[in-house]
């Protein structure tokens, strides 16, 4: 198939390219630019679709904008045979270094006449940020091909105030499931909480949370995923609570261990506190796990060697900052007196 005249005025009046172009003294006529200039091109293309894949690792995991074998070539060099291990070299490139989505040569070729491939098209609709659902009005691909990724990547898969809508995708793949969540209390005792904490999907799409702690029900919602962390909100359901929590998932995919912080009002002053949280995903059934009551951890308490409980406890206690709290001021003098003692 040939670059539609969709495609091709969208990329000759991107912002991005326009300037690049302009400083080269080369704003029109694309058909009689040389290498050098559609290599330029290729240069701020690929950056952008790099960008697009690490908040969207979905595009590379369905072949959508990398072939397979392709993809098996850089994770034989990677030494791995995990796609997140790819995603992560692309995060690590840096800002001179860029993965070759599309060459100069190939684009010197659309624009003289040439067949382009459909994975080809797909990295430039990436690059536009154009919506799934409407990639085949701009480029025509191949009914059986898009049928195929019809149901696993959302239309406007793309950023949405921060979030990817794809991200969704990726964490009902992989996130969904009973956690224990371990945090330390902050009355003073040092001691550690684990209780269940549900991810679950409803018959509407959405992905919720569901936790008990120290008698409170907790209710939430989960985010989305950016940067390699995963957003939740919950809502104390017993009292004015609000619980923010973000995990760092990296660029794993079915962790057994999450770490990560929570915000929340300490019991003790009513002040805003930051918590080290751990969840531990459970592979084992358990009947009713939401109704599982929570246990209180003594760090002197005598635990399973080797066991859940004691590796965490033992994480807490050896670990320091587990408790973040704020202090309460009104001037800078009150800061200053902190700060002398």
């Amino acid at each position: 198939m040939l670059l539609t005249e969709k495609l091709k005025t969208a990329i000759e009046e991107h912002p991005d390219i326009v300037a690049t172009l302009k400083n080269k003294n080369r704003e029109n006529r694309w058909e009689g630019f040389t290498r050098t200039h559609f290599n330029l091109v290729a240069k701020v293309i690929n950056k952008q679709v790099s960008k697009e894949v690490l908040v969207n690792p979905d595009l590379v995991e369905m072949s959508l904008i990398i072939g397979k074998q392709n993809l098996e070539k850089q994770l034989r060099v990677l030494k791995s045979n995990h796609v997140y291990d790819f995603i992560k070299y692309l995060s690590n490139l840096g800002q001179y270094r860029v993965f070759n989505w599309i060459s100069g040569k190939t684009l010197q070729s659309y624009w003289n006449g040439g067949e382009a491939k459909y994975i080809k098209l797909n990295a430039l609709a990436v690059f536009l940020q154009i919506p799934f659902a409407d990639w085949d009005e701009w480029q025509k691909v191949p009914v059986e091909r898009r049928e195929v990724y019809h149901n696993k990547l959302p239309g406007n898969s793309f950023s949405n105030n921060g979030f990817s809508r794809s991200s969704m995708a990726i964490i009902k793949s992989y996130y969904l499931g009973d956690y224990f969540l371990y945090y330390p209390k902050t009355d003073g005792s040092k001691n550690i909480i684990k209780t269940p904490f549900v991810l679950k999907e409803l018959e509407n799409g959405q992905v919720v949370v569901r936790s008990v702690s120290e008698g409170h029900r907790y209710s939430g919602k989960v985010i989305g995923i950016r940067d390699g962390c995963l957003y939740i909100n919950c809502q104390n359901l017993d009292f004015e609570e609000m619980e923010q929590y973000v995990f760092n998932i990296g660029l794993e995919t079915k962790p057994q261990v999450l770490f990560g912080v929570s915000t929340t009002v300490s019991v003790r002053n009513r002040r805003p506190v930051a918590l080290k949280n751990i969840l531990v995903k459970q592979t084992a059934n358990h009947k009713n796990f939401d109704s599982i009551p929570e246990t209180e951890l003594a760090f002197d308490k005598v635990l399973t060697a080797d066991g859940e409980e004691a590796i965490i406890v033992s994480y807490f206690k050896h670990t320091a900052n587990n408790i973040i709290t704020t202090n309460s001021c009104r001037k800078l003098d009150d800061v200053k007196k902190l700060v002398s003692g």
